[in-house]
């Protein structure tokens, strides 16, 4: 069970007074890994950001005056090599892992983690089919909260119906029965579904059709390519209104969706990407309506971000390797502060996810971020922003 907010105030108030009685039970060091695939721009990036994170704990004296170690390695781009890696840091102490640049690489590590009992944060979506989700957390959006922060966004812009253009694909049924049941809390009706068959790229009677309709908005989903013809099937029927696409696509790890093809295409993602791309466009984000009830942290993130070479540009997947280890720092306060006996590594571990799961729900560059059992991703989509892709796309390439 989740404790209160107002339990864990009362705990911390009163380990307080042991914080200053001799720490025998206390850990000598804290260890994190990092891994990441350096030979992606995003992933050189996302070691740049763990190095300064780790700097930044180092300058601070640790926590509570205990170092933190980062293992940061480089998986090469391979998935099974990620394993290797993460095995070994595990092997070597650390409690918890943030990993990976790609999604496959965090779906492989996903289920090392849940094998060893070891926390894993992963800045990417993965999709666990059959893996128990107990150690493994996501912090980007899945398409489940992608689509929730589409609907919220409609909603918000009086837009009173939907339509979906998609390739004929499970995924696409899944999103059509959660936007049927996310628009009726809402009163948004979807009212137009036309699938075409995946592969195809000549989308003229379908998008004409789409269009017919006078959506509200239109979701287009699938993968890179479908995003593009979709998008562009329905500019050149003349439908001008919103067209929200799935974010997975933009992830690094494949071709992502060519910016010039899907630009203005409105996509969930976290508010630091939001204002990343807003940099990009040559326009501001900064309001609150646009960025989302994360701003005030997004800008704080952002600031930080932007010290890192290349971290700005690939928001989408530094911001959460950021807001990762910023939750784990403050895991590690409530572990320490409990001095959690530290003679039995699993212990010490099942005391770090515990701590996770016990924080509130954080507002970070990431979005919002809650932890809870039985959930792979921790995104909050009440917390994502809709970002309007710029030319350049969401990531590098």
């Amino acid at each position: 069970m989740r404790r209160s907010s107002l339990v864990a105030s009362l705990i911390a108030v009163l380990a307080a007074p042991f914080l200053l009685l001799p720490t025998a039970s206390a850990a000598s060091e804290l260890v994190v890994g990092l891994i990441a695939s350096r030979a992606l721009g995003p992933g050189a990036a996302q070691t740049l950001v763990g190095t300064a994170w780790a700097a930044e704990v180092r300058g601070a004296g640790g926590v509570f005056g205990v170092p933190v170690r980062l293992l940061v390695a480089d998986d090469g781009g391979d998935p099974r090599r990620a394993v290797e890696l993460a095995e070994g840091q595990i092997a070597n102490g650390a409690l918890a892992l943030v990993c990976c640049t790609t999604p496959a690489a965090s779906r492989a590590v996903a289920a090392a983690a849940e094998a060893a009992g070891v926390t894993l944060l992963a800045p990417t979506p993965f999709e666990p089919a059959s893996l128990p989700s107990y150690w493994a957390f996501s912090l980007a959006p899945s398409d489940t909260d992608a689509l929730a922060a589409i609907v919220a966004d409609a909603y918000r812009k009086g837009r009173s119906s939907l339509a979906l253009l998609a390739p004929d694909l499970p995924l696409t049924a899944t999103a059509h029965d959660q936007l049927v049941a996310l628009g009726a809390i809402v009163g948004i009706r979807l009212v137009a579904d036309e699938r075409y068959a995946a592969g195809q790229n000549e989308l003229r009677p379908e998008a004409l059709l789409v269009a017919s309709t006078r959506p509200g908005a239109v979701v287009v989903w699938g993968f890179a390519d479908d995003l593009e013809n979709a998008a562009s099937a329905l500019r050149h029927r003349g439908y001008e209104g919103d067209v929200y696409g799935r974010s997975q696509p933009f992830f690094p790890g494949g071709e992502p969706p060519a910016g010039a093809r899907v630009a203005d295409m409105l996509v969930a993602a976290p508010p630091a990407a939001a204002l990343a791309a807003g940099a990009a466009a040559s326009f501001t984000l900064a309001d609150s309506e646009a960025v989302g009830p994360c701003t005030a942290a997004a800008l704080t993130d952002t600031a930080r971000l932007s010290a890192v070479p290349g971290a700005m540009r690939n928001a989408l997947v530094t911001a959460p390797v950021l807001a990762g280890l910023d939750l784990l720092r403050s895991a590690f306060e409530q572990v320490l502060a409990l001095q959690i006996p530290t003679s039995d590594a699993g212990v010490l571990r099942q005391a770090v996810r515990d701590a996770l799961v016990g924080l509130p729900p954080t507002c970070t560059g990431a979005g919002s971020l809650d932890l809870e059992d039985g959930r792979t991703s921790a995104v909050q989509p009440r917390g994502l922003a809709l970002v309007a892709v710029p030319q350049t796309g969401l990531t590098t390439r």
